[in-house]
């Protein structure tokens, strides 16, 4: 039979702030330092719990009564990690004054960088690059977060880290840069972007792993239509 897990977890997953409080108030000072650390099935923590399902009043009363904030699960998300992947800007604000580690990476080497990137979180993207996140920092597949925004599709997220100066020659474990992302998934207007780029002409030459350069797979492009018109965008943007 599964051990019945602590109520400040279930409070903190369904954000019953009153309820957690009466807990909390209940508990020596010792208890709760145990109970703030108590982990569920999955290691996470009631901070992890709470910053998952975006309750802010949670997580900062948490925070104010001793949860550690540099805590991981058994895939070491933390709990910056949840909250950047959800997109809750007033949580990532909360762990940020709490000095949380911008850099920490997950069991597959994704920082928070990667989830706000790939889940188009724009405000989150811009809180992290504030607080000095590396904006070239490599996941497992030796993804950055550029490549990451360019694997779904996230323009608005793309122009951030460009602005940003984000290095658009970086190519993931495939040898893939992100040229040859928007050309896999026929993005016009990822295209249009990267070829304002001053590295344009470079990451058009640059070869996947298979031999590929972004210029050669957009010769074999179909339909013939979307060639021809990334084309004449190529011929207008570079003159050539």
């Amino acid at each position: 039979m599964a051990t019945p897990l602590d109520p400040v977890l279930l409070h903190a997953e369904t954000g019953d702030l009153e309820a957690l409080k009466v807990e909390v108030e209940k508990a020596s000072p010792e208890t709760l330092k145990k109970r703030l650390k108590c982990r569920d099935p999955d290691r996470r923590t009631a901070l992890h719990r709470a910053c998952a399902n975006g309750h802010d009043q949670v997580v900062a009363y948490l925070i104010s009564q001793g949860a550690a904030v540099e805590v991981e699960d058994d895939e070491a998300w933390t709990p910056l990690h949840s909250s950047a992947s959800r997109g809750a800007a007033a949580l990532v604000a909360t762990l940020l004054a709490a000095k949380v580690d911008v850099e920490a990476a997950t069991s597959s080497g994704a920082t928070a960088m990667h989830f706000a990137a790939s889940k188009g979180h724009e405000e989150v993207l811009r809180q992290l690059l504030a607080a000095g996140a590396q904006i070239n920092s490599q996941d497992r597949n030796k993804g950055t977060p550029l490549l990451r925004a360019a694997g779904a599709g996230r323009f608005g997220a793309m122009k951030i880290l460009l602005e940003a100066q984000a290095d658009v020659l970086r190519r993931d474990k495939a040898g893939e840069n992100v040229f040859h992302i928007a050309i896999t998934s026929q993005n016009l207007e990822m295209c249009e972007l990267l070829f304002e780029r001053d590295e344009a002409e470079r990451l058009m030459i640059q070869e996947n792993d298979d031999g590929k350069t972004g210029a050669q797979m957009l010769l074999d492009l179909q339909p013939i239509e979307l060639r021809d018109k990334i084309k004449s965008i190529w011929k207008e943007k570079r003159g050539g």
